[in-house]
């Protein structure tokens, strides 16, 4: 099993979060099962930007994200909600780059396919999370009028 400080020091600095997000970020990612850490720390690119940023630009040719194939952008508003909650909302998210859901344009987005990718990415996190945690997820669940 990783620990949080384990996951931390293999994701580095190669995504762009700020520093006191490291920790949370390491700790939702110590709840997923190893091969999907695996998976994340070598195929995800996580972003997520501080209260004060304004914004910020990447290129898929960036050279920190040459060997990821997918990248993960998490809102800075996440990291003041409870420790479920946070596994949950990057579990979610490494389910979607885990199961390959792909996503060209939102013009292009197909709202059957919206719903069926977000709910098996919601069974996935669960799936993932429930024997670490009590209770139901069904608050943090993705839900029709998000759409």
């Amino acid at each position: 099993m990783y620990k949080p400080e384990e996951i931390d020091y293999e994701l580095g600095y190669e995504n762009s979060i700020p520093e006191s997000v490291r920790t949370p970020l390491a700790q939702a990612l110590s709840f997923l099962p190893e091969d999907v850490i695996d998976f994340a720390i070598e195929k995800c690119f996580f972003a997520c930007m501080d209260e004060d940023q304004l914004g910020m630009h990447m290129s898929t040719k960036d050279f920190r994200m040459n060997r990821k194939s997918d990248i993960i952008t998490l809102p800075a508003r996440l990291w003041s909600k409870n420790k479920k909650a946070i596994a949950f909302a990057v579990a979610h998210e490494v389910a979607h780059a885990y199961k390959k859901h792909g996503f060209r344009r939102f013009e292009d987005t197909d709202a059957a396919v919206v719903r069926r990718n977000e709910k098996a990415a919601d069974s996935q996190a669960i799936r993932w999370l429930r024997n670490h945690f009590n209770g139901s997820f069904k608050r943090y669940t993705y839900k029709e009028w998000q759409l």
